[in-house]
C-alpha cells in the first residue's frame, strides 16, 4: 500500500466509528471496536432490543389493564410472568439477529414481522393464561394488548437503534473489488444510510490502479488479513466478478478466523430483486424467479389508499396549501400552480399539478441550459437552476412544491408510491427497456425519492424503479411512504 493511500485510509478509520471524537472515544472505552469488538455490539444490541421488547409488552399489558375492567391485578402477575414466551416468539421469528449479520437492515425491515409476532405471542400469552388461575383474556383485552404491543415495540426498537448507532458511529469496511465496482458499492451505501458502514478503501489485483476511483486502493486481495487489523476492519464486501471458487472459499475462511462480516455482490446484482426466492435442491443452492403481474386486489388495495390518504392529507393540509398559495403571490405573483403533461401509465398524458417554483416563461428559457437532443440518458436535473424564485428554492428544497399532486393522486392520474412522472419530451427518447418504468401510474413519491434522489444516475433510478416494479407490494408502499419523510428532511439530492 502506497503511503499516501495509508495515510488516507488510516486518517478516515480514525473517524470512521461515528462523526464525532466523543463516539470514537466512548465505542474504544467500551470495547466495541474491530471485529471482536463488532461481536460485542451485537450481542449488546440484542440484549437492549430483547430488554426493549420485554418492556414494550409489559406496558401494552398494563395500558390493556387500564382499558378494560375485565383485566385485573392477578391476571396483570400472571401475563407478566409469561412474557419470557412472547420473547421466545420474536426470537423464532429472527428479530434479534439481523443488525450484525445484514449490510443493510432497519426497523421499518421488521414491521411485517412485527405484526406477525405481536399477533402470535398474544395468541400464546392467552392460552398459558387460559391454564393459569388468573384466566384467559378477553377478545378486547387481546386486542389492546396485541395492538399496543406492535406499536411499543416498533417505537422501542427504533428509539434504541438511533441512540445505540449515536453512541457507537458506524462500521469500517473495504471493497474487494475494481474500482468501478467499488465505487458502485460505495453509491449504494450512501443512498442507504442505514447500513451504517463506513468504506475506507478496497482491494484489488495489481492491474487495477483506476486513479479516478472515488475510494483509495489499500493493496491486493492477499493483504486482507493485514489491512484489515491495520485498519480495524469489520466488514468486507466482495464485488469482484471474477473470483474463483477457491479463492472465494479461502476468503470466507479468513473472514471467518478474523470475526469479519462478509457480503457478496452476486455476478448477475442487476437480474436478482426481492422476488426472487434462495431455494436447495439437496447442497445446491437454486435461485426461483417469479414473474406474475400485480393481483387484481394488491391494485385495489392501492387505489383504495390513495383515495383514503390523499383525501385525508388535502383536508388536513388546506391551511398550509393556502399560505404556499399566499408565499408564491407575494413573492413572485402568479400563477400559483404550474401546469405540465407528463407521462402517465403506459405513457398516457396527463396534467400534472405543482406549485409554481420558477419564473413564469421557465420552459421557454429550457432550451437555453439543456439540449434535449445532446443528453447522454433520457433524464436531466439542472444544480442552481437561475429560473427558480427564491421562495421556489424553500418548496423545492422540502418537497412543498410536490403537495399539489394529491389532487392528480385522487383522481387517479397519478399513485401516492410509483416512479416519478416525466415530461413527454423527455420519454420520447427512451428505449424500449426505459419504457418499463411506464407500466404503472407515477408517483408521488417512490423509491428514487427514499433512496438518492437528483443525485442518482439515470441508470441507478431505473434499477430500482425496476426492482420496485417487479415487487410490487401493498407492504413494500408503505415502507417507501414510511421512509419519505426522512428523505425531505434531509433534503439530499433535491434540486
Amino acid at each position: 500500500m502506497s503511503t499516501e493511500a495509508k495515510r488516507s485510509a488510516g486518517g478516515t478509520a480514525t473517524t470512521a466509528r461515528g462523526a464525532t471524537a466523543a463516539q470514537s472515544e466512548m465505542a474504544n472505552r467500551l470495547g466495541l471496536t474491530g471485529p471482536s469488538g463488532s461481536r460485542r455490539r451485537g450481542a449488546m444490541l440484542r440484549r437492549l432490543l430483547a430488554a426493549g421488547d420485554w418492556v414494550s409488552i409489559f406496558v401494552a399489558l398494563c395500558v390493556a389493564t387500564a382499558l378494560t375492567s375485565t383485566t385485573d391485578v392477578a391476571k396483570l402477575f400472571w401475563a407478566v410472568l409469561f412474557t419470557p414466551a412472547w420473547l421466545l416468539v420474536i426470537k423464532l421469528h429472527g428479530l434479534y439477529d439481523n443488525d450484525h449479520r445484514r449490510i443493510r437492515h432497519s426497523t421499518l425491515d421488521e414491521l411485517p414481522s412485527l405484526i406477525s409476532a405481536s399477533a402470535l405471542g398474544t395468541i400464546v400469552l392467552d392460552g398459558l393464561l387460559w391454564l393459569s388461575p388468573g384466566g384467559a383474556l378477553s377478545a378486547k383485552s387481546a386486542i389492546i394488548v396485541g395492538f399496543a404491543a406492535a406499536l411499543a415495540c416498533f417505537f422501542s426498537r427504533a428509539t434504541l437503534r438511533f441512540c445505540w448507532q449515536r453512541l457507537t458511529g458506524v462500521a469500517t469496511g473495504i471493497v474487494i473489488g475494481p474500482a468501478t465496482m467499488a465505487d458502485v458499492v460505495a453509491r449504494r451505501i450512501a443512498t442507504h444510510p442505514e447500513a451504517r458502514l463506513h468504506l475506507v478503501g478496497y482491494l484489488s489485483s495489481p492491474a487495477d490502479k483506476d486513479r479516478r476511483a472515488t475510494l483509495p486502493r489499500l493493496g491486493s486481495v492477499e493483504e486482507i488479513s493485514r489491512v484489515a487489523r491495520e485498519l480495524e476492519i469489520e466488514r468486507v464486501v466482495v464485488a469482484e466478478q471474477e473470483m474463483g471458487e477457491r479463492a472465494v472459499e479461502d476468503l470466507i475462511a479468513e473472514c471467518k478466523v478474523a470475526g469479519l462480516g462478509l457480503t457478496f455482490l452476486p455476478k448477475h446484482y442487476g437480474l436478482l430483486g426481492p422476488g426472487i426466492e434462495l431455494n436447495r435442491l439437496a447442497e445446491l443452492p437454486v435461485l426461483d424467479f417469479r414473474f406474475s403481474d400485480p393481483p387484481r386486489s394488491t391494485l385495489a388495495m392501492k387505489r383504495a389508499l390513495d383515495i383514503l390518504v390523499s383525501g385525508l392529507m388535502l383536508a388536513i393540509l388546506s391551511p398550509l396549501l393556502l399560505a404556499i398559495s399566499l408565499l408564491i403571490v407575494v413573492d413572485s405573483g402568479t400563477p400559483v400552480f404550474f401546469r405540465q403533461r407528463r407521462a402517465g401509465k403506459d405513457g398516457a398524458p396527463f396534467t400534472m399539478l405543482k406549485f409554481r417554483t420558477m419564473v413564469t416563461d421557465a420552459e421557454e428559457r429550457l432550451a437555453e441550459l439543456v439540449d434535449l437532443e445532446k443528453l447522454d440518458e433520457p433524464a436531466f436535473k439542472i444544480v442552481d437552476d437561475p429560473r427558480i424564485t427564491r421562495a421556489g428554492g424553500l418548496l423545492r428544497r422540502t418537497s412543498l412544491d410536490e403537495l399539489p399532486q394529491l389532487i392528480n393522486v385522487l383522481r387517479g392520474d397519478m399513485s401516492l408510491v410509483g416512479p416519478r412522472p416525466e415530461e413527454e419530451a423527455v420519454v420520447a427518447l427512451y428505449d424500449e427497456r426505459q419504457r418499463a418504468r411506464l407500466a404503472i401510474k407515477p408517483g408521488l413519491t417512490g423509491p428514487m425519492q427514499v433512496y438518492g434522489r437528483g443525485d442518482l444516475t439515470f441508470e441507478e433510478r431505473l434499477a430500482m424503479e425496476r426492482d420496485y416494479l417487479d415487487n410490487l407490494s401493498i407492504a413494500g408502499d408503505l415502507a417507501i411512504l414510511l421512509r419519505t419523510p426522512r428523505a425531505i428532511v434531509r433534503g439530499e439530492g433535491a434540486y
